[in-house]
């Protein structure tokens, strides 16, 4: 099933040393009302957020809306810099981007904040298979989970994130399948752009009937199979076990334009025709 975790990053805050406590501007206030309006749009199922109250402020809107509780989770809250004043903020946030070992006195490395969002991030996935589940969170620690999953998501985009901002990933079990910023009204040009989308499927030809015209094939996703089709060339037929439309989603935009059923009928044609046995040997010799 596919799961999509909408990473808010918080609205704008008012200043101070109480990280915990540290609420939203005016502005900040205006901007959540926002975000509520966006994701009062995306069938929000689930709330979580970081302990600290402008992370919780951002989305304490949606979940007012629709009656549900936010569950507090501590591993959202923003990545600790330097438990002591930093003198320039960019330059010792390029700076630990830089070198994701180095930490600043008192402070987490990239490593070890990305490791605590990672791993409550794997926990959600695997409570809430399947939900849409809305994450109050903070900008750096965002960027770092996003960025374990791949790289591209990076000091520099980092950067440019807008505050407040919403990212929509979309996962397959585990595996990261898409991102999606989800936009505010000053950024109504790029709404809804897929960032990123990777699918890692394979099509595979498990075995051919030579005699009878008829051939087995699988559409998989990292080893395990999404449908499996049956071609009977004889009778002019196939058979399909499994959910094409999920597949779909799952498609980078090569994959939508192929026609699967289309595709393995036309393979076994060309197996029988070739009087070729062992099709997935064959194939995997021609990629080599």
């Amino acid at each position: 099933m596919l799961t999509n975790l909408y990473f808010v990053r918080h609205a704008h805050s008012i200043y101070s040393t109480d990280e915990l406590g540290r609420p939203l501007s005016e502005k900040g206030m205006v901007d959540a009302k926002k975000i509520t309006d966006l994701l009062l749009q995306e069938n929000i199922e689930v709330i979580v957020s970081s302990p600290y109250k402008r992370a919780i402020q951002t989305v304490e809107g949606i979940a007012n809306h629709l009656k549900k509780d936010i569950e507090i989770m501590d591993a959202f809250k923003e990545r600790l810099l330097s438990d002591q004043p930093v003198a320039d903020f960019n330059e010792a946030m390029l700076k630990v981007w830089s070198d994701y070992g180095f930490s600043l006195p008192g402070g987490e490395s990239n490593h070890v904040a990305q490791a605590r969002g990672i791993h409550v991030t794997k926990e959600i996935l695997k409570k809430f298979d399947g939900k849409n589940i809305a994450i109050g969170t903070h900008g750096n620690i965002m960027v770092l989970i996003m960025n374990y999953f791949d790289s591209i998501y990076d000091y520099r985009f980092w950067k440019q994130l807008e505050m407040p901002d919403i990212y929509k990933l979309t996962f397959y079990e585990q595996h990261l399948v898409a991102v999606n910023r989800i936009d505010n009204e000053s950024r109504t040009k790029s709404s809804g752009y897929t960032i990123y989308k990777r699918s890692d499927i394979q099509h595979t030809f498990q075995q051919v009937d030579l005699n009878h015209q008829r051939m087995i094939g699988t559409v998989t996703l990292h080893d395990q199979v999404l449908i499996t089709i049956e071609v009977d060339l004889l009778n002019d037929c196939l058979q399909v076990d499994g959910d094409i439309e999920h597949l779909k989603q799952l498609m980078s935009e090569r994959d939508l334009d192929m026609d699967y059923m289309v595709f393995f009928k036309e393979m076994t044609k060309f197996f029988v025709e070739n009087k070729i046995k062992d099709p997935q040997k064959y194939v995997e010799k021609l990629l080599k």
